[in-house]
């Protein structure tokens, strides 16, 4: 056969899988039946930054979900920016979600009307059951939900939960440190009781059921408890100070040892993201030889930043890649990636696919479909080349989407 035959026969067995989601946004499924729907739904989330690059206003951008505009007018705003954007990884997945699920091949003048209400249609009780269990085969997403410190019972054994706070506090201001989002009653009056009011916080998430927390890679050197002491105060008296300070990189380092020894594990959000020169994979370095048994999740590769992040997974035991988001970047770069990534790291550290998204839950099933090609051109190539089996293919695909993120985060599942 082919490389392209053995590509669709992998395709159409990847889909039978059942597999573990390892990066997502979404909240309980109350708050998506709560939400006002329409055919922008699908344009929520990353889609919102190619429409900005390709010359929208943040204006114009809200007002495609504002209710009281009719959608014929938000639609008329929408259309010629939707011209530049239809061809990127991040439309795809609407465009596959819009087929799948209303029927819809594409999203145009023509469609944008019946679209909308097909989605409003849906929005009933049972869509995440009808996305992740039924259409995708997700036993489980490890879902991070964008609210302010969100419960840890989801709500749905298809969610379990990597807390977002405190670790993406910048603890940079007087309401950060002494009116914290995880208990803005706590009576904080030193240093240490900024640190017991979190490390309470993050023993009761893991008591509660969450696995991790997540973390960005900013720069992490050796923190001082002086200059953290120093921030305290100034704080204290009303000073604000850049994100990045003493006192946050104090706290943060105090506050992923706590959590390593929670047996947490640490995700690592690296690369691309507002001023992305901050948050390259390599700024881990020190963390990761200071505390070699906590195991770090090194979300999206690093992107751009993937050869350093491959080379992380390559050098450290604690740490292992995760491909969220990475397959909607660009599926170019998500083969090339994780092409190269079986040359260089051992198996058993790779998470194949995190769909990444909050509200618009139907395109965890586009960027899935997006992920099966970019895994099955990966290894038909390889089969094709003589290097495995099909057989053997398949159980490395097993092994990044159920084994990894299933050991990594010690699930307990069937």
């Amino acid at each position: 056969m082919t490389a392209d035959e053995i590509r669709h026969e992998l395709i159409e067995a990847l889909a039978g899988f059942e597999i573990i989601d390892a990066h997502e946004h979404l909240g309980p499924e109350k708050d998506r039946l709560a939400a006002s729907v329409d055919v922008f739904t699908l344009f929520s989330h990353y889609t919102h930054y190619d429409l900005v690059v390709a010359g929208m206003s943040q204006e114009e951008y809200k007002s495609l979900f504002d209710q009281q505009i009719p959608l014929e007018r938000r639609w008329a705003t929408f259309a010629p920016y939707w011209q530049h954007i239809r061809w990127g990884a991040y439309a795809r997945a609407g465009l596959l979600a819009a087929q799948r699920f209303y029927g819809f091949d594409d999203i145009n003048d023509q469609t944008y009307l019946p679209l909308s209400e097909a989605i409003r249609e849906g929005n009933t009780p049972g869509i995440y059951e009808r996305v992740l269990g039924q259409a995708c085969r997700i036993r489980t997403a490890l879902t991070q939900p964008l609210t302010p410190v969100p419960p840890v019972d989801l709500g749905s054994s298809r969610l379990t939960s990597v807390m977002r706070d405190p670790l993406m506090s910048s603890f940079s201001t007087r309401q950060d440190v002494f009116s914290p989002a995880i208990d803005p009653q706590a009576t904080i009056n030193s240093l240490d009781d900024l640190l017991d009011v979190n490390r309470r916080f993050i023993a009761r998430v893991k008591a509660e059921g969450a696995v991790g927390l997540k973390v960005m890679s900013y720069p992490c050197e050796a923190p001082s408890r002086k200059e953290a002491l120093e921030v305290f105060e100034r704080v204290r008296a009303g000073v604000d100070y850049p994100m990045l300070n003493p006192l946050r990189t104090y706290v943060t380092d105090a506050l992923i040892e706590f959590a390593g020894q929670q047996d947490l594990v640490i995700s690592v959000h690296a690369g691309y993201w507002g001023d992305f020169r901050l948050l390259t994979p390599t700024n881990l370095i020190p963390l990761l030889y200071r505390y070699p048994k906590t195991r770090f999740d090194l979300y999206h590769l690093g992107y751009p930043y993937v050869r350093e992040a491959l080379m992380l997974g390559k050098q450290f035991p604690n740490v292992w890649l995760n491909l969220a988001w990475t397959h909607i970047i660009s599926p170019r770069f998500a083969t090339s990636a994780l092409d190269e990534a079986i040359d260089l790291v051992p198996m058993n550290k790779l998470l194949g696919f995190g769909g990444d998204y909050a509200l618009p839950v139907e395109k965890v099933y586009g960027h899935l479909v997006m992920a099966r090609e970019n895994i099955a051109r990966v290894l038909a190539s390889r089969i094709a080349e003589g290097q495995m089996s099909e057989t053997q293919a398949l159980s490395l695909a097993h092994r990044w989407l159920w084994e990894n993120p299933k050991e990594l985060y010690k699930l307990k599942l069937e």
